[in-house]
């Protein structure tokens, strides 16, 4: 699989500490991907076994509806991707990915969800700071990376899936 839930991860002490641990700047969310991620580039795999049971409490950090989740949701899969992103790809998905933040900071405005359009726009603000210092992040990936191109990755739009295609469901 191309990332495991934090919630129920094991991975060997070595590669975790190898690969520069979980990204503290993260804080929540998104930082098991962002190291998954780091994992195919060096090399390793990732696995499940299906026939485990994992009891997670979602939403035990922050709250489902807290704009500061989504302050988190949009900033570090924005941080994440430029880490990770293979050369060529990071400022076309980027781009659109931008765009698409546009769209939800509209969608949330015109459903009076103030709070969390400026979280958006938070998170975006973050990223123009914090720029070189994301890119100096990514360069230290591409040193380590052995490859950039993995077939665990979902290919497609999941923002058009979900909303274009009305798929609500992994199986669709």
């Amino acid at each position: 699989v191309f990332w495991a839930s934090g919630a129920c991860m094991l991975i060997r002490a070595k590669v975790f500490w190898e690969l520069g641990a979980f990204d503290a700047d993260f804080f929540a969310h998104m930082e098991e991907i962002d190291l998954c991620w780091r994992m195919h580039h060096a090399g390793y795999e990732v696995w499940y076994c299906a026939e485990s049971v994992v009891f997670h409490v979602g939403g035990g950090t922050l709250n489902y509806v807290s704009p500061f989740k989504t302050y988190l949701n949009f900033r570090n899969s924005l941080v994440m991707m430029i880490k990770n992103l293979p050369p060529l790809k990071v400022f076309p998905i980027i781009f659109v990915r931008m765009v698409l933040d546009g769209l939800a900071g509209l969608r949330f405005l015109t459903q009076g969800k103030f709070t969390h359009f400026w979280a958006i726009l938070r998170s975006h603000f973050y990223l123009y700071q914090n720029f070189f210092k994301i890119l100096v992040k990514r360069k230290e990936n591409l040193l380590k990376a052995k490859h950039f191109e993995h077939t665990e990755i979902y290919h497609k739009s999941i923002v058009w899936e979900y909303f274009g295609r009305r798929k609500k469901t992994f199986r669709d």
